[in-house]
């Protein structure tokens, strides 16, 4: 069974929703070492998952630290909230964590720094032979649309509906290297790629590359990045899960020799986009020998990839079940604005916000 980890990133806002820069500070009141620091932005932290092979392990890892997060963030006058995009105008917007590499990146990409206000989720799937997990990354291209489609979770901006299902995705796209990962030929191909990025200013080093899907910088993984912040615990356990079933179907595809058809990145792209706009369905359905109807839509057919290794791994009762409730619920973005027209005030937004981000899904409390 493959190992997989979690990086959440979250924004600290005020009850009125404008950010407050206090994470340094609510990082060290959490407690909780390298599991939680301040990210790029002064109001952004990121928890770090251990290593887990189940996925109740990475659940209890991931509420464990949102609630520690969350507590430290309201003793600083905060909430803790898991959103893709800052909904709200308010706030220093541009205030950067005044650590050393924050400030350089701030300083090469200054017209990047509004991107980085966004927030992601990010999984890891331990596959410690490099070339294979650069096979992976080619295989994984057509597949990086109905990822996003999962977890689309940032519609607001600047105190407005922007159109978007994922405006973090269109914020990404000031980063030069935010883009799907190339069909490359090994982990050499890989790294030469990596290093002319780096010498061209495209990137401040290795771990300022910001493919959808790459080489981990610091672990032996494939990391997927693609995602939005998901909004509630339970949202993030169901997208590792399809993550890591993803990740090995893949690896199986390559130990098989089934070859794929080349996907241009410039179709890639057009997906993503569709993806980001909310306009992939979330259809209903349970296949569980690998097959899909003829004309099924993305999701559908990334969920009949993935079924045989969730069922080996006694996965797929608790990510069909979760994907019928995202059929009837929607995604992060549906039911954010829902909540917005419900709620009427920033207070009443940053709530409903902050009470998804922390709370334990009630069917695992």
């Amino acid at each position: 069974m493959l190992t997989m980890g979690v990086e959440e990133e979250f924004l600290l806002l005020g009850p009125d929703g404008a950010v407050v820069p206090s994470a340094p500070y609510v990082a060290r009141a959490a407690r909780a070492g390298d599991q939680v620091k301040p990210e790029f932005l002064a109001y952004q932290l990121e928890t770090t998952t251990a290593v887990c092979t189940r996925l109740d392990q990475l659940r209890r890892e991931l509420t464990g630290l949102r609630q520690r997060a969350g507590d430290a963030a309201r003793r600083a006058g905060a909430n803790l909230v898991s959103v893709g995009a800052p909904p709200f105008a308010a706030g220093p917007l541009g205030a950067v964590t005044d650590e050393t590499r924050f400030r350089d990146l701030a300083g090469r990409f200054p017209g990047a720094v509004v991107a980085g206000s966004s927030c992601a989720c990010q999984v890891h799937v331990g596959v410690p032979d490099r070339d294979l997990a650069v096979e992976v990354l080619a295989r994984i291209r057509p597949w990086l649309p109905a990822l996003l489609a999962l977890t689309v979770n940032s519609p607001f901006a600047g105190d407005r509906d922007t159109g978007w299902a994922s405006y973090r995705f269109h914020l990404q796209q000031r980063w030069p290297t935010f883009r799907p990962p190339g069909a490359w030929a090994g982990a050499a191909r890989y790294d030469r790629v990596v290093r002319q990025l780096v010498g061209a200013g495209a990137a401040l080093d290795d771990a300022a590359i910001y493919f959808l899907a790459r080489l981990s910088a610091r672990y032996p993984t494939v990391e997927v990045r693609v995602a939005d912040a998901c909004l509630t615990t339970d949202d993030t356990v169901f997208f590792a899960a399809v993550v890591r079933a993803l990740v090995a179907t893949l690896i199986e595809d390559s130990r098989r020799n089934l070859t794929t058809l080349p996907i241009p990145t410039g179709v890639v792209d057009a997906h993503l986009m569709t993806a980001a706009h909310g306009q992939v369905r979330i259809r209903r359905g349970r296949p569980a020998d690998g097959s899909s109807p003829a004309g099924a839509g993305a999701v559908a057919r990334l969920m009949a990839k993935v079924s045989p290794a969730l069922v080996a791994w006694g996965d797929a009762e608790e990510v069909f079940d979760h994907l019928d409730r995202m059929r009837l619920d929607g995604t992060g973005a549906d039911r954010q604005r829902r909540a917005w027209a419900k709620a009427g005030t920033p207070e009443g937004f940053v709530d409903f916000l902050a009470n998804a981000t922390v709370a334990v899904a009630a069917a695992h409390k």
